[in-house]
């Protein structure tokens, strides 16, 4: 594989700034200075350094993002912002889309990546992988209230939930876990108690938490994640 092209793939930089780091002598492989983009590398065996530091090539990369609010879970939109739009445009290319969606006003914990299948499984019913949410809502709810929610509830549309665990911060705070993710879930659950939700955020998936990282920022998943992550 190109040298330029490998940095391209895993998202490092494009092919123009790829130029510019060789030009510069920051490229090396197997502790040689590589100037020329063509210069072909191979991923199972050469070690690529930029800045001194090993660049492992990788076929799939898992991303976290701390979602907005009005910033919508796909990956283009005609008219608002994605999660896509929060990383540097030299990722597009590499196809990545949101795992799960959240609602345009819930904000918090969305991975991205490119990995179809352990996405799939992510987010497949019989896989009952925990997705942890810190919510506010209007009005207090009373111990019935999370009795009833916490046991499933039949939605106006017929549909019952299946059980899920709620902890109580206050009377109008809390943190819910659920293991189903259905078009405005939670919302839909308050809302059968004559509740509303005014605040939402997901704080973690599975064991891969949000953390302290800002609004609307990023990173890669670590090696520990992605294994949670890919085994889900």
């Amino acid at each position: 594989m190109r040298i330029d092209k490998f940095f391209s793939e895993i998202g490092k930089f494009s092919r123009k700034e790829c130029a510019e780091k060789l030009k510069k002598g920051f490229i090396t492989v197997n502790g040689e200075i590589v100037k020329k983009g063509e210069f072909k590398v191979d991923i199972e065996k050469d070690v690529v350094c930029y800045n001194g530091e090993v660049v492992k090539y990788k076929k799939y990369v898992y991303i976290l993002v701390n979602k907005p609010t009005g910033v919508v879970s796909a990956t283009e939109d005609g008219r608002d912002k994605t999660v896509v739009d929060l990383l540097p445009p030299e990722m597009k290319k590499l196809n990545l889309f949101p795992c799960g969606r959240l609602d345009k006003d819930t904000v918090g914990l969305v991975i991205l990546t490119n990995d179809g299948v352990s996405a799939h499984n992510a987010l497949s019913p019989k896989h009952h992988v925990e997705k942890r949410y810190y919510f506010e809502v209007a009005d207090e709810f009373t111990d019935s209230d999370k009795l009833a929610i916490e046991n499933g509830l039949q939605l106006a549309d017929g549909y019952t939930t299946k059980p899920c665990k709620i902890e109580r911060l206050n009377d109008k705070s809390g943190h819910i876990t659920l293991t189903e993710g259905k078009y405005h879930e939670i919302k839909r659950l308050f809302g059968a108690r004559r509740n509303k939700i005014t605040f939402l955020e997901r704080v973690s998936f599975s064991k891969i938490l949000l953390g302290d990282l800002p609004r609307g920022e990023w990173r890669y998943l670590t090696e520990e994640e992605e294994k949670i992550f890919t085994n889900a």
